[in-house]
């Protein structure tokens, strides 16, 4: 059943977030009734990352870079254009995974996902399930005319201890950004998309407070 709620929650995000990035414009139209994305293809993209090609905190750059393949791999089937953004931490070197869509300028719209985890645990939620749906939102944008130009980033080193720091793979590529001159439109994060349940006490917020500003 579990599976069964994450899937419709990835799906109906993937949809919505799809729909804000080819209508960027706020206007009556009508929304596609279909869209090409696949709950079997987001799994097989989390048992991927968070089973075979784990673990992947930064203690195990080896897993880092089979992930970040496989990632451009995947990506390079959209008919992006795909690139690597390498960069070098404490003499090792890790890299973000980039795909561009949609006309060249110097605006444009960034979504992104990091596939690093935190410790070497598998991170089938956090975050193999944002990365499986930045890999089925390239499939949806690939081979369409888009208003506006929209950049997808699978980053690293977003987990400790890099958190919070200008190594983080989100710090280094918003750098490269703003060295560039390139004006961001939006930025969206995929974070954690795979898992939801509303079963009495299956949840929690890590701090009591915020229940004051959410449901």
């Amino acid at each position: 059943m579990w599976l069964l709620i994450a899937n419709v929650v990835m799906l109906s995000l993937l949809a919505g977030l799809w729909i804000m990035l080819t209508q960027p414009v706020l206007r009556v139209r009508a929304v596609p009734t279909r869209l090409r994305i696949s709950s079997e293809r987001l799994r097989a993209h989390v048992l991927m990352l968070s089973e075979t090609l784990t673990p992947r905190d930064y203690n195990h750059p080896e897993n880092l870079d089979r992930a970040a393949a496989y990632i451009q791999r995947e990506l390079e089937q959209s008919r992006g254009k795909v690139s690597e953004q390498p960069y070098k931490v404490n003499g090792t070197t890790y890299r973000n995974v980039v795909a561009l869509f949609g006309p060249d300028a110097k605006e444009r719209i960034v979504v992104g996902a990091h596939y690093d985890t935190c410790m070497p645990y598998p991170g089938a939620d956090d975050n193999a399930s944002g990365i499986a749906g930045l890999i089925e939102l390239a499939g949806l944008l690939g081979g369409r005319e888009l208003p506006v130009q929209v950049e997808l980033v699978a980053y690293t080193l977003e987990e400790p201890p890099f958190f919070r720091s200008p190594v983080m793979g989100s710090a280094v590529h918003a750098q490269s950004l703003r060295q560039q001159d390139i004006r961001v439109r939006a930025m969206f994060a995929l974070e954690m998309i795979g898992y939801f349940s509303d079963a009495p006490g299956s949840q929690e917020f890590p701090n009591p407070v915020f229940k004051l500003f959410y449901p």
